[in-house]
């Protein structure tokens, strides 16, 4: 194969929205066979671009080539018929339909006598299924998967496709350890075949692990194209990817503060669901961060959504301010002063039908009633405080959230839940699929929230992130609650050893 065959060149693309411009003459390329990552803040321009690709989007002006021939239309159907798939950060699949109905949803060419032939559907689906060692079954219905399951068949979609170039925007962002080395280990394998990978991912180790070259965007601007050799650093991507120096790391081995006596808010007594949860206790005091950590099927998905009423559970109780709550559903524990945020804001966290505004205004409507009405300046100046407060880059507070970049989605469900005062935030995955700028911004904010006494259990995937958030550390392995690390003795080692070991 020649090294210097280019499969796709981007040629002076520009892009706006309004006032916001997204892409901004931004020109490079990309060879057949290579991965290819293009990195940057949220809102440098990446998803744009990854929409222009795929024919959702056309530039303003510029094109795009694609196997030496310019693109004069731009449409998903021309885009696919250039050999481009994709897999976008937010999922999209069809929850009333099987896993493989899924990953083939176009099966044009398995029928008989005009009849799709579904018995060599689920043949092919297990057979892309066991390349990554995952337990899916090809007839499970999509809306009783896992997150990381659901986002394991989009993948595979992308990759069971006849595509000669797949764009995976964020694709490891619900995969845990094993995945995604089993995942990581296929993309290079696809790579040695030919295929061209567009990588987008803020995981600044799987980039220097995974990818050939680097593309930087910055401000909607192109900034370089770098060889991933020896003398590269994670410290020089990050600062081109901010444009200053970055040469301390965001994760930092917190200092708790809260007071041996500080009073007990929240507590959970031997929470129980069948094949979830097993028997879980633990308390939380007053302005602390309570990290909960576990491998994938640990149950720590399942306890997140049994604490705020989500799933139901089979048995246990909950205390909050010391009184046992006999209603635990979402709407009780939001009046006593709770909020949840999701790991999934496009199922479960954002009305992306609304306007920001009314988004960030949805749950405290009836403060900004004035004379029997809702007012309408009253819900424009509580949005406005919150766009202010998260650094919303946005063109107008009524334009709807999907203008808007996933770190600029993610900060307005985080405004939507936090417009209540809330005593107590459950968080699970805050800064899922955010950059490393909008990173820092959440944990801090985060951070400030515990100082002003508001407690916090925070449900994540990423160690290092609890590591600098937390007092305490709860680890699940197994559906059980395997050790509680205080803050202390926290490291990833304290942590992995619960989390990893095998459970009698």
């Amino acid at each position: 194969m020649n090294p210097n065959d280019v499969v796709l060149e981007i040629n002076h693309i520009s892009k706006s929205f309004g006032v916001v411009q997204a892409l901004k003459d931004v020109s490079f390329s990309v060879k057949r066979g290579e991965i290819h990552t293009l990195l940057g803040e949220n809102g440098a321009g990446k998803s744009t671009l990854i929409k222009i690709l795929t024919g959702e989007h056309t530039p303003d002006s510029g094109h795009v080539v694609i196997n030496g021939e310019k693109i004069t239309q731009y449409h998903p159907i021309i885009s696919r018929e250039h050999g481009i798939s994709v897999v976008h950060q937010e999922l999209s699949i069809f929850e009333n339909l099987t896993v493989y109905e899924n990953i083939y949803p176009f099966p044009l060419d398995n029928k008989k006598d005009g009849i799709i032939d579904r018995k060599e559907l689920i043949k092919r689906a297990e057979e892309s299924i066991k390349r990554f060692d995952v337990d899916i079954s090809p007839t499970a219905k999509m809306r009783d998967l896992r997150l990381s399951n659901q986002q394991m068949v989009e993948i595979l979609r992308a990759l069971s496709s006849k595509a000669q170039i797949v764009l995976l925007d964020e694709p490891t962002s619900g995969l845990n350890t094993q995945e995604t080395m089993t995942f990581m280990r296929i993309l290079k394998q696809l790579r040695d075949e030919g295929i061209t990978i567009i990588y987008i991912s803020h995981r600044i180790s799987e980039v220097m692990e995974i990818s050939d070259r680097i593309t930087v965007l910055r401000d909607g601007q192109y900034i370089c194209t770098l060889e991933n050799n020896e003398e590269l650093t994670e410290n020089i991507l990050i600062s081109n990817m901010v444009g200053r120096d970055f040469s301390k790391s965001i994760y930092s081995k917190k200092i708790s503060t809260i007071p041996k006596d500080a009073p007990v808010i929240y507590e959970a007594r031997n929470i129980n669901r069948k094949n979830a949860v097993e028997d879980v206790s633990f308390s939380v005091r007053k302005g602390e961060i309570l990290g909960i950590f576990g491998l994938e099927g640990s149950g720590t998905y399942e306890l997140s959504r049994i604490l705020f009423g989500l799933n139901e559970r089979d048995s246990g109780e909950i205390y909050f301010k010391g009184e046992k709550i006999h209603h635990i559903d979402p709407v009780s524990l939001i009046e006593r002063g709770m909020v949840y945020f999701s790991n999934n804001r496009k199922d479960a966290g954002i009305f992306f039908e609304m306007s920001i505004a009314d988004n960030i205004a949805a749950p405290v409507l009836k403060k900004l009633v004035k004379y029997g009405m809702l007012n309408n300046y009253m819900i424009s100046r509580h949005a406005d405080q919150y766009i202010k407060e998260f650094s919303v880059t946005l063109n107008s507070i009524y334009d709807k959230p999907l203008s808007l970049s996933g770190g600029n989605q993610q900060k307005v469900m985080l405004s939507i839940g936090l417009g209540t005062d809330p005593e107590l935030i459950i968080a699970n995955d805050p800064t899922r699929g955010i950059d490393v700028g909008a990173k820092v911004e959440i944990l801090n904010y985060l951070n400030h929230l515990s100082e002003q006494g508001v407690t916090i259990i925070c449900f994540s995937s990423d160690l290092p992130e609890l590591i600098t958030l937390s007092d305490r550390i709860l680890i699940m392995n197994t559906s059980r609650l395997a050790g509680i690390v205080d803050c202390d003795d926290i490291s990833e080692q304290s942590v992995m050893q619960y989390a990893a070991l095998v459970q009698s």
